[in-house]
């Protein structure tokens, strides 16, 4: 993938959470889910999608993109990068979505906006991993393709996200 250097965490120190205190919830505890109980699933049953049936895409239909051909990339051609080259990082320079980073900064996939409430996520071979619902903590649940919910991005309080599992334990970065 092609990463803008302004998205680049090892180069852009600002956007770096072993740098910049602001964006590491191991030291910043208002983006820690494990001490914010707002931004923690466990607790907040609003952004629970196990009990918040808004959010839910087993049982909302408008979320579900195996039902909802809008949100379903495999029908939606302006939603996959395969085939619009301009929501594809590895060809468009200028590509302006998020990149997901592991924890060693390494750009392992990329979020393609769907809407407001609804992301898609896919790899750097631009298959379709995962998919996130937005919550009202202005964060997203996130989904495998199979409906399962598998973890959580919560605001990192400065443009982007911080990835959590569903214990809470912080597993990927989003700028």
């Amino acid at each position: 993938m092609i990463i803008p250097r302004t998205k680049n965490p090892s180069i852009n120190r600002m956007i770096n959470p072993n740098i910049n205190r602001m964006i590491n919830p191991n030291i910043n505890r208002m983006i820690n889910p494990n001490i914010n109980r707002m931004i923690n699933p466990n607790i907040n049953r609003m952004i629970n999608p196990n009990i918040n049936r808004m959010i839910n895409p087993n049982i909302n239909r408008m979320i579900n993109p195996n039902i909802n051909r809008m949100i379903n990339p495999n029908i939606n051609r302006m939603i996959n990068p395969n085939i619009n080259r301009m929501i594809n990082p590895n060809i468009n320079r200028n590509y302006d979505g998020l990149f997901i980073y592991n924890m060693s900064l390494t750009a392992v996939e990329f979020i393609v906006q769907v809407n407001n409430d609804f992301i898609q996520i896919f790899n750097t071979n631009l298959v379709n991993t995962r998919f996130g619902v937005k919550h009202q903590q202005n964060g997203y649940s996130i989904f495998d393709l199979n409906l399962r919910y598998i973890g959580h991005f919560e605001s990192d309080s400065s443009n982007g996200y911080n990835e959590f599992g569903l214990n809470n334990q912080w597993v990927s970065i989003i700028k």
